[in-house]
């Protein structure tokens, strides 16, 4: 490729075009067909004019196709003569700077540039660049010019000593972008450590500290967080040795300050100081760290709150892991001293077990006990002693010593310490067990809850005898009627007891039990104990009892049957039973259990009750689905092969329903809802024949059939299908013949309506969750659909199931394929033919439309509704009235928006405001005047100027209300008018 010269120069020196004549010229010097001396030649005239305008667009030209090429593209000889060049124009005039540090930034990357080159680089920026005089975006260039010498050069400027780092310090005092800031606290931490600070240590210190604590104020539009900015800094006050003769007492000194988020910028220096520096540079400030932690952890002034006090604790911990490694004799006499100081501190705290700090001391005494085991037996012997050495105390007083002892417990095992060696706990340590086995059997439920957690937490403590004790207290609690809370905590004890004992718990607990509770008929015992075998789904060991248990108990009687489907139910929930699921899909295990029963049952027309039951058989779905979902593709490959042989007559016959008998439309009807049970969460690489027949066939039985479960599970399981398995060029005639086949069943006479209109529905959220090319056209027939006066209303559960989001159907959990921002495409698409025909047609017609317009605003933000907020609102303004029947739902949408703070409606407050005021006076019903009033809550968080107008109205109006007759309503009335009342208060505060 020929460059034309003449040309180029022209174009650069207007200035017009450089960036992409520049691109070309890159590419012709990359490709050889030139090189880049006769392009600099071609400049000559250019960068020797007198006009500084025209040499800056020869600048920029230069500048620009050296970025263009590579970094290993020059020679040595060729880059010396840029940087050269760079050099001169970087003191030819001040509007050049800009543009050479970005030649300079790029140049400074590249492989084969010396070390003589970085050295005249800045050799020629320090005496003639003052950094905190440019613009921001040149300060950002130069920053990052550092950043690549910090991370590939710096051994070529360490010779230039003192002035490079004075050079570095210069350029960033003063400093407020924080993007720029964020930048330098990421970069310098690596150079201060690589790099002799000497004599400019202080100073360097003191340029990086003038900006402790942070003080940013986040906006929406901020890029970087408060929180980044404060650590990074923390990191650079701490990065280096040398600092921590000035960094202690900076945090020191900045604790002090009243303001919280100072508090905790000191609290986490002052961490990092006592886990990067040397131990001995902690201890010359030991006794003062301990007087400031003392005052915050120990107090209970509003100042210290309990996100500065684990601050606090965290601090603590840190210092005490760096005691513990000072060097000194082997009594570790530094680390005893200071434990002595923090237990004498907490001692009045733990001799009054009703202060408010008693808890808190003793959390505050494991945080310390968990740095070392030195720590843990010192404060353990002190704080089990003293515990155990009170009487004559209340009840109250009790919970608090369990809750206590049982942390101090929890301390040591996770230390490993051993309490029969903790010292004056050698002949006691079983105390502590017979205390908490004592009070487990407490009248008073918080006295029992407390010591539960205790045993939990103490189960691999106790002794044999100890243990048996602990069985009879767990089975008696499990049989009794106990509260929910008591209930969870039992169950606790007795998972934990299965994790450690398991043979004893089989013997002792479950078989005991279990085979005395098979020859009852109390139903609700029976229930307690299945559920409390499912809580040991976890324990591989239980797997065979509890696979076989429930098995046992299906299909004896119907309430049996529910009892053990509703236990089945929050067993396969619980996400650590993954194992337990697996082993369910194993030959004689459950899930072949359930489905045997179920489908003899339903086909041989044996005991409606249960097998034809619609509770029961929902829930039998949903343990079937939960089952499959979970196991891998070759274990639902293996498990469709099993069973899809007995469902042949959906799978390989063409239904025609209503030449089927009575008995066969009742048995396909529930035989579809165990199909899709299993096929609901198949993967879609599974394969499964006949899927357009097993389509169809679902589309014939949701149509037709008149039982309620069958019409939804016929409906979803067609919709999963197409979702899953219809693509390609036939994927267009199967849904064209499925929607011709569904506008015939709307003109049928015997066909209910709602099956039609559920299935479209179905469909329709199955081709948009896809992306599907036919989804416009199903879309736009929805939106004819509306304005049938037959089956319009029911039309709009369409709109409603398109921005629902179902967790166990047509989800990316079932393997359904879900476009991004599918909910946003369709209200975009939407939208404004449901505008248009809400305002265009008449009464009651129009209403379907706006019950579809409120759905999709309800499923949506207000990024997706702001561009078209001037069509929305006029519709909802016309909702906020008291006689309106939707008023409640519109309601519900302005207060998601008023919470979200959506910007286009602050233009509105005059519209809208008035007629929230009316509804809270006026309206009949409590929970529109209740959403009214928190939606004029929300209100508040606009900007003053469009409230004051407002104020003494709404005020005024809001006083009208406080004569409610309901309770509720005055409560929201008081903290509406509160936060109206204080409005230009809040506002100039901020």
């Amino acid at each position: 490729m020929l460059c034309d010269y003449k040309n180029i120069a022209n174009v650069v020196a207007s200035g017009i075009d450089i960036d992409s004549t520049s691109e070309l010229v890159s590419k012709a010097i990359s490709a050889r067909a030139t090189t880049f001396l006769e392009f600099v030649q071609s400049l000559e005239e250019i960068l020797t004019s007198t006009e500084k305008d025209i040499r800056l667009n020869g600048v920029k030209a230069f500048v620009t196709v050296v970025k263009n090429l590579p970094l290993d593209f020059f020679l040595t000889e060729e880059l010396d003569y840029i940087n050269q060049f760079l050099c001169d124009r970087f003191i030819d005039h001040h509007s050049f700077i800009p543009t050479v540090l970005s030649g300079i930034e790029y140049t400074v990357q590249m492989k084969n540039i010396t070390k003589e080159m970085i050295v005249r680089y800045f050799n020629t920026i320090m005496p003639h660049f003052h950094c905190q005089s440019q613009l921001q975006n040149d300060r950002y260039t130069f920053y990052c010019i550092l950043h690549q010498i910090f991370l590939n050069r710096l051994e070529d400027v360490r010779f230039m000593g003192p002035d490079f780092l004075y050079c570095v310090i210069s350029s960033m005092d003063g400093e407020r972008d924080p993007n720029n800031l964020i930048l330098l606290f990421r970069i310098l931490p690596q150079f201060l450590r690589n790099y002799p600070l000497g004599h400019l240590t202080e100073e360097t210190f003191d340029v990086i500290a003038c900006y402790f604590p942070i003080d940013f104020h986040e906006t929406e539009e901020s890029k970087i967080t408060r929180n980044e900015l404060a650590s990074n800094l923390a990191r650079c006050l701490t990065c280096v040795e040398e600092f921590s003769d000035f960094c202690i007492p900076l945090a020191l000194q900045k604790l002090e300050s009243n303001l919280i988020i100072a508090k905790l910028d000191s609290l986490y220096l002052l961490k990092l100081c006592c886990e990067y520096f040397n131990p001995i540079k902690i201890k010359s400030h030991i006794e003062e760290i301990w007087r400031i932690l003392k005052i915050i952890i120990m107090s209970d002034k509003e100042d210290s709150t309990d996100e500065v006090r684990e601050a606090a604790i965290g601090v603590l911990t840190a210092l005490l892991y760096s005691l513990a490694i000072v060097k000194g004799d082997d009594k570790q006499e530094q680390l005893s001293d200071f434990l002595e100081i923090i237990l004498k501190s907490s001692t009045r705290f733990l001799l009054d077990t009703q202060a408010n700090l008693f808890i808190p001391s003793i959390k505050l005494l494991c945080s310390v006990g968990k740095t070392s085991k030195y720590a843990c037996l010192k404060i353990a012997n002190k704080v089990y002693l003293m515990l155990l050495d009170k009487s004559d105390v209340s009840q109250t007083e009790i919970t608090r010593i369990i809750e206590g002892m049982g942390l101090i417990t929890n301390m040591c095992l996770q230390m490993s310490i051993d309490l029969s060696c903790i010292p004056g706990l050698d002949r006691r340590w079983e105390e502590i067990g017979c205390y908490f086995l004592l009070y487990a059997q407490n009248e008073l439920p918080e006295v029992r809850i407390s010591a539960l957690k205790a045993l939990q937490i103490s189960t691999r403590l106790l002794t044999k005898s100890q243990r048996q004790n602990y069985y009879c207290i767990i089975t008696t609690l499990i049989k009794s009627n106990t509260t929910g809370s008591i209930r969870n905590e039992t169950l606790s004890c007795f998972k934990e007891a299965a994790k450690y004992y398991k043979e004893e718990i089989n013997t002792d607990i479950i078989h005991f039990n279990i085979n005395n509770l098979n020859q009852s008929n109390d139903i609700l015992m029976k229930f307690k104990w299945l559920n409390a075998i499912c809580s040991l789904g976890n324990e591989e060991y239980f797997f065979k009892l509890i696979n076989d248990i429930m098995c046992a108990n299906l299909c004896r009687n119907q309430e049996e049957t529910q009892m053990t489907l509703n236990c089945l139910r929050e067993l396969v929930r619980n996400i650590e039973n993954t194992k337990l699921l697996h082993h369910f899909t194993l030959n004689n295990g459950l899930l072949n259990c359930i489905l045997t029963l179920w489908i003899n049952g339903i086909k041989n027309c044996e005991n409606f009750q249960i097998f034809r039951n619609e509770i029961i058989l929902n829930d039998v779905s949903f343990v079937v689905n939960s089952i499959v979902k979970i196991i891998s593709n070759s274990e639902q490959q293996r498990v469709l092969n099993q069973f899809i042989q007995y469902f042949n007559d959906i799978v390989e016959t063409k239904i025609c329903y209503q030449s089927l008998s009575d008995i066969e439309k009742d048995k396909y009807s529930y035989m579809v809802i165990l199909l899709e049970s299993i096929l609901n969460s198949v993967n879609q690489d599974v394969k499964i024949n006949n899927v357009t027949l097993i389509i169809q066939n679902c589309v014939e039985l949701s149509t037709f059939t008149n039982i309620s479960i069958c019409n939804l599970s016929a409906s979803r399981l067609a919709a999963t299908l197409i979702n899953k398995y219809i693509e390609g060029d036939e994927s267009n005639v199967i849904l064209n013949n499925l929607k011709l086949h569904l506008e015939s069943n709307l003109h049928l006479a015997n066909v209910n309506k709602k099956n039609v209109i559920n299935q479209i529905s179905w469909i329709t959220k199955s081709l948009a969750l896809k992306g599907h090319s036919k989804m416009l056209q199903w879309i736009d027939w929805s939106l004819d659909l509306l304005a049938d006066p037959s089956y319009g209303k029911m039309m709009t559960m369409c709109f409603k199931m398109l921005t629902n989001v179902d967790d166990e159907y047509l989800n990316t959990k079932c393997f359904c394929s879900v476009k991004l921002l599918y909910r946003q495409r369709i209200f975009c698409y939407v939208i404004e033919p449901l505008v248009s025909s809400y305002n265009t047609l008449p009464e009651p017609i129009k209403e379907n439309y706006l019950i579809s317009i409120l759905y999709q605003i309800d499923g949506n933000n207000y990024v997706t509704l702001s561009p078209y907020f001037s069509k929305i609102l006029p519709v909802l303004l016309q909702l906020l009235s008291p006689e309106q029947i939707y008023v409640l739902q519109s309601l519900k949408t302005f207060r998601n928006l008023l919470e979200s703070k959506t910007p286009v409606l602050e233009d509105h407050l005059q519209s809208f405001i008035p007629k929230l005021l009316n509804l809270s006076q006026n309206s009949k019903y409590m929970d529109i005047r209740i959403v009214a009033l928190q939606c004029l809550y929300n209100c508040c968080d606009y900007s003053l100027i469009k409230l004051l107008p407002l104020k003494k109205q709404v005020i005024c109006e809001l006083g009208k209300c406080l004569d409610d007759k309901k309770r509720l309503v005055r409560k929201e009335v008081v903290k509406t008018k509160s936060k109206w009342l204080s409005i230009d208060v809040i506002k100039d505060d901020n």
